[in-house]
C-alpha cells in the first residue's frame, strides 16, 4: 500500500537571508530547507542571534528572502505584491508574538474579531466566532474585559484566539510564553496542543522552553544561519 503524504503548508528550499548595513552585508539565513507538513506541531530553538526570528518572518510573509524559494500553503511568495502578502497573511496565517499586542481601547472580543474585520468580514456570525474561540481558550466570562483587566496569561490567550479567529491554515507563535510565569507557560503550552488537535491547524513555534520543545511533534535547531539538526518524534 503506498504511503499516504501529507500536503505540505510550508515549502522552503534554499533560503538565505542578508541585510545591508552601511558597507558590510549581514548574512542571517544561509540556506534553509525546510517543508512542514498539515498538522504538524514544530518547535524552533537554538541560541540568540542564529536566525530563528527572522526565519519565522520569511515564513509568514512579514519579509522575502534574499535568494531561494519558498511556498505558503501553495502560494510561491515571490510572485506576491506587498498587497498580496498582506492579504495571505490575514488569511492563511495567524500570529501569536512574546508581546500579546492587544489593542488596550478594545475588549478581549473586539481584539479576537480584528483579523476578520480587515478582511472585511462582519455581522453576527463573524461574532460568534470569536465568542466560541473565546470560550475555547477558557475565557468566555471574559468577553468585554480589555487588556489591562485580564491577566498576562489571559492576554496571551486573547492573542492565540485571535491568531485562530480566520481558520489560517498556518499558526505561528515567536516566544508566544516568553513573558509569562511557569504555571501559565504550561496552560498556554497545554492551549496549543488541545487547539491544534482541534481546528487541525499547523503550529511553527520559536521557542527557548526546552519543555514545549520536547512535546512538540518536530524540534528543528539552528545554528550560525543553519537548521543543524530536525528531529521528529
Amino acid at each position: 500500500m503506498t504511503e499516504k503524504r501529507v500536503k505540505a503548508v510550508i515549502e522552503a528550499v534554499d533560503i538565505y537571508k542578508s541585510y545591508v548595513m552601511g558597507k558590510n552585508e549581514l548574512l542571517v539565513l544561509k540556506g534553509v530547507n525546510l517543508s512542514i507538513g498539515e498538522g504538524e506541531i514544530v518547535t524552533v530553538v537554538g541560541p540568540s542571534g542564529v536566525g530563528k526570528s527572522t526565519l519565522l518572518h520569511i515564513l509568514g510573509a512579514l519579509d522575502k528572502p534574499t535568494r531561494g524559494h519558498i511556498e505558503i500553503d501553495g502560494v510561491p511568495i515571490a510572485t506576491l505584491n506587498d498587497e498580496q502578502m498582506a492579504q495571505l497573511r490575514n488569511q492563511r496565517i495567524g500570529f501569536v508574538f512574546q508581546f500579546h499586542h492587544l489593542l488596550p481601547e478594545f475588549t478581549a472580543l473586539e481584539n479576537v474579531l480584528m483579523p476578520s474585520l480587515i478582511a472585511g468580514k462582519k455581522g453576527q456570525k463573524m461574532a460568534k466566532r470569536a465568542e466560541e474561540l473565546l470560550k475555547s481558550v477558557g475565557l468566555g466570562e471574559r468577553l468585554s474585559h480589555r487588556p489591562s483587566e485580564l491577566s498576562g496569561g489571559e492576554q496571551q490567550r486573547v492573542a492565540v484566539a485571535r491568531a485562530l479567529m480566520n481558520r489560517p491554515r498556518l499558526v505561528l507563535a515567536d516566544e508566544p510564553s516568553g513573558n509569562l510565569d511557569r504555571e501559565s507557560s504550561e496552560s498556554l503550552h497545554d492551549l496549543i496542543f488541545e487547539l491544534s488537535k482541534t481546528y487541525h491547524q499547523t503550529f511553527v513555534i520559536v521557542t527557548h522552553n526546552e519543555q514545549l520543545a520536547e512535546r512538540s511533534d518536530r524540534v528543528i535547531k539552528m545554528f550560525d544561519g543553519r537548521i543543524s539538526a530536525d528531529t521528529k518524534r
